[in-house]
């Protein structure tokens, strides 16, 4: 079922209704800004806890869209695929996601599809499935929530932006929705990611501008006979790439010397370039057994005690970055002793024993000695040590793309390097631990935003590996073309892009495509300018972006901002939730609701 604007699902009886006006106080009145996959996450908490309190609950959630989905439209393409597989991502928390709190029984993604989606085609557990597949799931997990309300709890779908918010001198705030106004006693804003529109100069000459999304929209205005620049090398440039190739008809077919593209005809000539030059790694399939594996050195404990430790604030490179490594060093010669016959978890308890004596340099050169093969590439944790050429750079881009597929190929179990890389991602919630609110030194906070943050996506939050095996297919139907960002020119003006291929031809661009994260001219959503402009949320200083709710500035005890406008502040929060293990962002939705219910919580 879908809500329609300003309707309720109320489980209060009339006489229930006389008594909330009667006794307003005894009622929880909450408002919930976006209702993507992080709002939800904290409904379903606020309406699975509210079922042991004996106070009213009243929801407000205020979404212009159908709830739940958020960025994951039920409308876009197929062709747009998820980079987390089908068995990572769950809305139904159980304990292990919760820190050990009771969570709500439900389908993961993966279950959810084998249920509905089985007509379909076949679904695999470790799959990358559609992307609008995703945002069905959402949907029906917020349908799920209103379903199962308990009787205490009224939850009211407001499909409308929320314009203003005024902060009352009682603590609780007005909202305002064009002439509506919505009185609120906690405040949670979730809005997602900024909608950002393009203006564009008709002039004949200049370069007209596109977004990634929303596809196949976005794209509709460039032509065949285009040349397009499309800036970045990651996930977005992937969509564009598939939007205006698969997306116009085109498809991909197995033949005697490997995958071919087979064009429709109605494909642009497409130049990629990056800020950086570095290609993304592609993600490998994930082994099962890998999913939740505990740390041996680069553990939460040690990061517990390095802030202990520094409670002025860490250095990221001197003190956090060296856990990492070693961590890294265990996993690369772990995998490396299995493929040669020995024990992995011996090795992995040699190499954490050498760390902690101070000897990990000496015993990663007798490791590699030992098993006949190289150190560890320094271009896994350092983001300055991966020098992207001028010269020759196309082939220098394929060369990388090819020689990653294959470790990729190989999996997380047979490729000591991808098994080294992947450390990125499954301590995750150790660099959060270590950089989130104020964890880092101010220059050291910077240099992780900068410089490590971006490395992070280059080497685990990347494409699927079909799509680089596309790309390289796409490149041999003369397609695709990799440009050296030296080699892209813009006129005085900045209105009007040009590119210099590797034979020195001078290619004006008729389109050019935003296709990569942290575009620093995109302005923070209008509901959080408002709010800074009041005086009610600040930015992290003047030391990095994101919106700053902590006790150590001044935070409203009843509010709380969540999602991706808080990156800065705190770290990686672009990801949808996942259960089987402890997942940021469910624990977070359990503290907020637990707080708006007066319940107990955890430290």
């Amino acid at each position: 079922m879908e809500l329609s604007p300003a309707s309720c699902v109320d489980r209060f009886s009339s006489h229930m209704r006389s008594a909330e006006q009667a006794e307003p106080q005894t009622t929880i009145r909450i408002g919930i800004l976006g209702c993507g996959s992080r709002g939800l996450t904290v409904l379903e908490r606020l309406c699975a806890l509210a079922a042991t309190s004996e106070r009213r609950v009243d929801i407000s959630v205020f979404d212009p869209h159908r709830p739940g989905p958020g960025l994951h439209s039920v409308e876009q393409p197929a062709y747009l695929m998820l980079n987390t597989v089908a068995s990572q991502i769950s809305m139904f928390p159980d304990q292990a996601a919760l820190g050990g709190y009771t969570g709500r029984h439900g389908p993961d993604f993966y279950q959810w599809c084998l249920r509905f989606k089985s007509a379909d085609r076949v679904v695999q557990p470790n799959e990358f499935l559609p992307r609008a597949w995703l945002g069905e799931y959402l949907a029906w997990t917020y349908e799920e929530v209103i379903r199962t309300l308990p009787e205490q709890v009224r939850v009211t779908h407001h499909a409308r932006l929320v314009d203003n918010v005024e902060h009352m001198d009682l603590g609780g705030f007005i909202l305002s929705t064009g002439a509506q106004k919505h009185q609120v006693d906690w405040l949670l804003v979730t809005v997602g990611h900024a909608e950002t529109g393009v203006a564009n100069d008709k002039t004949e000459g200049t370069t007209q501008r596109y977004n990634a999304y929303p596809q196949p929209h976005c794209l509709s205005g460039i032509s065949s006979t285009a040349h397009v620049g499309i800036e970045g090398l990651g996930l977005s440039a992937m969509d564009v790439v598939a939007g205006l190739t698969v997306g116009r008809g085109g498809r991909f077919v197995e033949g005697p010397e490997g995958l071919c593209y087979r064009a429709c005809g109605q494909e642009p000539q497409l130049y990629m370039y990056s800020r950086s030059g570095s290609p993304y790694r592609a993600r490998p399939d994930i082994a099962p057994h890998r999913i939740g594996a505990s740390p041996l050195i680069f553990t939460l404990s040690a990061v517990a005690d390095l802030r202990t430790q520094h409670p002025e604030g860490l250095d990221f490179e001197m003190q956090v970055l060296p856990l990492l490594k070693a961590e890294m060093y265990a996993e690369y010669f772990a995998v490396i002793a299995m493929l040669q016959g020995e024990s992995s978890l011996r090795i992995k308890s040699e190499v954490a024993t050498a760390y902690w004596l101070g000897e990990i340099d000496d015993k990663t050169r007798e490791l590699a000695q030992r098993f006949a093969v190289p150190m560890l590439s320094e271009n896994v944790f350092n983001p300055r040590h991966l020098q992207a050429p001028v010269d020759n750079y196309p082939q220098w881009v394929r060369s990388f793309i090819q020689d990653d597929l294959n470790e990729s190929l190989r999996g997380l179990d047979h490729s000591p390097v991808k098994a080294a890389v992947e450390v990125w991602r499954s301590c995750r919630e150790q660099l959060r631990r270590a950089v989130d609110n104020q964890g880092l030194k101010p220059e050291s906070h910077q240099t992780f935003f900068n410089e490590y943050a971006p490395l992070v996506n280059r080497m685990v939050a990347g494409p699927q590996k079909e799509r680089h095996q596309e790309l390289l297919a796409l490149a041999d139907a003369g397609i695709v073309h990799w440009v050296h960002g030296s080699n892209v020119m813009h006129s005085a003006d900045c209105k009007a892009v040009a590119v210099m291929t590797e034979e020195g031809e001078v290619v004006p661009l008729n389109a050019w495509v935003c296709a990569h994260g942290g575009n620093s001219n995109a302005a923070p959503p209008e509901i959080i300018r408002q709010l800074l402009g009041n005086g009610i949320i600040h930015n992290l200083g003047e030391r990095g972006a994101g919106v700053y709710i902590d006790s150590h500035g001044k935070a409203l005890p009843n509010l709380w901002v969540t999602g991706p406008i808080v990156e800065g502040a705190t770290y990686y929060n672009h990801y949808v939730p996942a259960s089987g293990s402890y997942s940021r962002a469910f624990a977070d939705a359990d503290r907020i609701a637990r707080e708006m219910l007066g319940m107990t919580v955890s430290a």
